[in-house]
């Protein structure tokens, strides 16, 4: 059996760490409208799907979208609105702030011998750009793009224990519990004084 690895905090990005989701769900929309040329009736189940599925990987939000409007797409529209998605998420990402209590929490957490890492639905590649742009890496030991469940389990299985999971959407408390972990959910700033006591 593996040693205790110590109390693991797994935060989520968009939404959790920066302020984002009216943002993105914009962006999914306009990339949706872009590749798929969607009509205007569609736009209310196109953001309704976003919503249900935020937090998701983006494949899985795309593929929910698809059935809802009753369409389907090749792997070629879906890498070109993949694309499409990113470089608006790109390009609006660095106007999104923190919220204000992030940087706070996360140090004190540290102090307090915490164990801290990041994962989210985002593709990999660009979630370690955006966390090192904003000068976030360093405060995590490990992060983790595109699969949160798969990388609670593995916390999990290489011995971290206690595991909260921290994240913004229904999909993360979801992730949290098919995981068997805890769940703390952040909507809004005043939320972080919350974890914080909490822990």
């Amino acid at each position: 059996m593996i040693n205790n690895q110590g109390f693991a905090v797994v935060f989520d990005f968009d939404g959790t760490l920066i302020d984002s989701k009216e943002v993105k769900t914009l962006n999914y929309l306009k990339a949706f409208e872009i590749v798929f040329r969607a009509k205007k009736e569609a736009k209310e189940k196109i953001i309704k799907s976003c919503e249900k599925t935020s937090g998701a990987n983006r494949f899985l939000q795309l593929s929910d979208t698809l059935e809802a409007l009753d369409l389907t797409a090749t792997d070629e529209q879906k890498d070109t609105w993949s694309r499409q998605y990113s470089s608006l998420n790109s390009k609006s990402l660095k106007n999104i702030t923190e919220f204000p209590s992030v940087r706070g929490i996360l140090k004190e957490l540290i102090k307090k011998a915490f164990k801290l890492f990041a994962a989210s639905g985002i593709l990999e590649g660009e979630f370690l750009r955006e966390l090192s742009r904003r000068r976030l890496m360093n405060f995590f030991l490990e992060v983790k793009g595109g699969d949160k469940l798969g990388f609670l389990k593995s916390l999990k299985e290489r011995g971290f224990w206690p595991i909260l999971f921290v994240g913004d959407t229904i999909y993360d408390e979801k992730t949290a519990m098919e995981a068997s972990v805890m769940f703390f959910k952040i909507a809004k700033d005043n939320d972080f004084l919350d974890l914080a006591i909490f822990l």
